[in-house]
């Protein structure tokens, strides 16, 4: 039997990691998920992840097929080149100067190459999803933060350290709320799913007369990004109003994207972004009043087609990537 090539992706999350081994087309042949325990010390999770890769690709190499290298999808600043994680914020410590490729290739023998978890959704996207029939695209993933990624010309754009495409961090609001990056007025202030529930909270606080007050039985811990969008597809106004609002800075963003790279597609991405249809209309809407200067009506505007799994299929696809270069 001829042996076939295949690929290992890791994607860490704060409270998951999903493992799993890909064919050259993006199929995903075998995954599993462990919690992270984030908790523990670096080198411990480090070691539950391979531990877990092991118990992914054994099945596999028994039946003879070679995985060829591991791509891991880091969910926070990273020296992709030398392979180390400079910033994790959702992390104890931050994990910072942890030697993640050095101590993966140690226990799992193959050749590893680290990427910022959001383009590796958006190489994801290229190759296998939403953008495999364009040349050039923007993707922003709306989540618990804001995130994105760029490809001109079917090469995903890395920046000097791996940062390129941080669109969560573009600044929308000018001297606006303090992010948690230190800066003031940027866009996921404004728009990720925090920012949504918090529009949320100040409206209940205010009295107004809101669906989202029912549907969380006045427990004001239970608002959530996802009641208001359930609120907006039920007619709810104050609901409509925020993400109508969150997806006016989220369209103009990407606009200003635009104007500079000259993109065949956007696509938007993450959990919040699939909420309903009051935030995607919001996005398109603004992005093709906002862009004027080249022909906005060109550019498609889509939802990401991949799932939850996007992460390990970008990740593997830039370990096959580099591996190959």
């Amino acid at each position: 039997m001829e042996t076939q090539h295949v690929f290992l992706g890791v994607d860490i999350g704060g409270t998951n990691v999903k493992i799993g081994v890909i064919n050259q087309e993006g199929v995903i042949l075998e995954h599993r998920q462990i919690p992270t325990n984030v908790h523990r010390a670096p080198e411990n999770v480090i070691a539950d992840i391979a531990a877990a890769a092991n118990d992914v690709r054994a099945p596999l190499e028994a039946q003879g097929q070679k995985i060829l290298s591991l791509g891991v999808g880091v969910p926070g600043s990273i020296d992709w080149q030398e392979g180390v994680c400079r910033l994790l914020p959702n992390f104890p410590n931050g994990w910072r100067d942890v030697r993640l490729k050095e101590q993966l290739e140690r226990h799992l023998e193959l050749s590893t190459f680290m990427i910022n978890d959001v383009r590796a959704i958006t190489l994801a996207e290229k190759l296998f999803g939403a953008g495999k029939s364009v040349t050039s695209m923007i993707m922003a993933a709306i989540g618990t933060g804001i995130g994105g990624g760029i490809v001109i010309n079917n090469e995903l754009l890395i920046g000097r350290d791996g940062s390129a495409g941080e669109l969560g961090h573009m600044n929308v609001e000018p001297g606006g709320v303090v992010c948690g990056c230190g800066s003031r007025g940027c866009l996921e202030c404004y728009a990720s799913g925090p920012a949504i529930a918090g529009a949320a909270l100040r409206a209940l606080v205010q009295q107004n007369d809101t669906l989202i007050r029912e549907l969380v039985k006045n427990d004001y811990n239970k608002v959530t990004a996802a009641i208001v969008a359930e609120a907006a597809e039920r007619g709810d106004q104050v609901a409509k109003d925020i993400l109508t609002n969150a997806g006016k800075y989220i369209g103009q963003a990407m606009a200003n994207v635009a104007v500079v790279v000259n993109p065949e597609m956007v696509v938007i991405g993450g959990g919040v972004a699939q909420a309903g249809r009051v935030l995607f209309g919001s996005i398109c809407k603004t992005f093709h009043k906002t862009l004027q200067i080249i022909q906005s009506e060109t550019i498609q505007i889509r939802l990401s087609e991949l799932g939850v799994l996007a992460g390990i299929q970008g990740s593997a696809a830039w370990g096959m990537k580099m591996k190959s270069a």
